[in-house]
């Protein structure tokens, strides 16, 4: 009864949040995206397993002006530490991240990119068909190429920005599960020779604060043994925190995930 309270309790506060959220930006500017992965997992070990995951987003509305198209490309690829206790998982993946940006749509009319480092330790807990996760990203931002830092030693840097999720695996069936969860993103430590420029998100470097929320939830369907494609929804909300971190804008997305896993032991 306590596990069916606490996973009752995290739905709450997840949909509450959204529900919060939304009611503070209705008259602000929305857009409707898409968002897709390709997440492929050697496994080398049962303790070690490399990823390699590029991605793309799209936007295909924007309320207010000219969608984007394609405005975004990504690529994971690195290591993950696994270690299984019983019910308990902990995985640590330490990931290059590779952003690039096409704004040539918007008034910045360039091309941008980052480089990161990204480490991510994930702590899973198994409750009967239930598993609850906590993942805290730490987004390093080593590099930031754009036009805008006009010294070259500032495309340089260093900015730390910390992403905490809180998501909730439900397995309806062999085959089908659901999915929810919630995402807080805090600036923690801005790039010295930046901290004063007023360039706000990505690809630029990380202001302190409280800057996004991403409210997701959806369905992962298993394919084949090796084989799953995750389709959930994803609610975002951004954030000033030049500005007491008054709301910016909302975004929808509709993100899918294909998955492949290769056994090599």
């Amino acid at each position: 009864k306590l596990c069916k309270l606490t996973i009752v309790l995290l739905l709450a506060v997840m949909v509450s949040g959204v529900f919060a959220g939304n009611a503070f930006a209705e008259k602000k500017q929305y857009t409707g995206r898409t968002w897709e992965y390709v997440n492929f997992t050697a496994l080398l070990s049962p303790n070690w397993a490399f990823v390699v995951m590029p991605g793309h987003r799209y936007e295909y509305y924007r309320h207010d002006g000219e969608s984007l198209g394609t405005f975004m490309y990504e690529l994971f690829a690195g290591p993950v530490y696994i270690k299984k206790f019983d019910k308990l998982t902990f995985k640590l993946p330490v990931w290059y991240y590779y952003m690039g940006f096409d704004l040539k749509k918007t008034p910045l009319d360039d091309y941008l990119y980052s480089h990161n480092i990204e480490v991510l330790p994930i702590v899973e807990y198994k409750i009967g068909k239930a598993t609850l996760i906590n993942r805290v990203i730490f987004h390093n931002k080593v590099y930031a190429h754009n036009d805008y830092y006009e010294r070259a030693k500032d495309k340089k840097g260093y900015s730390l920005l910390i992403r905490e999720l809180v998501r909730l695996n439900y397995q309806i069936t062999d085959t089908v599960g659901f999915t929810v969860a919630d995402e807080m993103f805090f600036g923690a430590i801005e790039d010295g020779g930046t901290k004063d420029s007023r360039l706000i998100g990505e690809p630029f470097y990380a202001k302190k604060g409280f800057t996004k929320n991403r409210f997701y939830t959806g369905f992962n369907f298993k394919l084949a043994p090796m084989i799953s494609l995750s389709t959930q929804y994803i609610y975002e909300t951004n954030y000033n925190p030049n500005h007491d971190h008054k709301l910016i804008d909302r975004n929808h997305y509709a993100f899918l995930t294909l998955n492949y896993v290769m056994k090599l032991f």
